[in-house]
């Protein structure tokens, strides 16, 4: 009798690691970004302008807002614009920035979103940056 104990408590455990584990996984990839993010061209003259078109949502049940940022050169990113954004939708952002220096600008997009309960927005993801050269 001791022994088919220790063997049902041993198939107990399995089964119960298992389907937790099944579990883990189902929610993980349920979890699902949809991002794309073009600018064009990607070298242009000094005062030429420049084409940014792009969107992400991710389908958690959040706040969202997609936004495009900038930098020159090694600088720091700033914020060119931002979509308006909604629960499970960041967002479409599709504006034109005017190239004024010669160097490097370099774009990425970025998804924001809020906490459940709340309003502030904090970064969830960013994109690969694009560069473009400015001559």
């Amino acid at each position: 009798m001791g022994f088919l104990n220790r063997r049902a408590a041993r198939v107990a455990i399995v089964t119960a690691v298992g389907i937790s584990a099944l579990g883990l996984s189902a929610a993980t990839a349920s979890a699902k970004v949809d991002y794309d993010f073009k600018v064009s061209p990607h070298t242009v003259k000094a005062g030429a302008r420049i084409h940014l078109k792009g969107h992400a949502a991710n389908d958690s049940d959040v706040l969202q807002r997609f936004c495009v940022q900038q930098r020159q050169g090694s600088g720091s990113w700033r914020t060119v614009k931002c979509a308006h954004g909604a629960v499970e939708d960041g967002g479409a952002v599709d504006t034109w920035v005017r190239a004024k220096h010669r160097g490097t600008l370099t774009f990425r997009g970025a998804l924001y979103e809020a906490d459940f309960g709340s309003t502030k927005l904090h970064l969830q993801m960013v994109g690969p940056a694009e560069t473009v050269r400015v001559r």
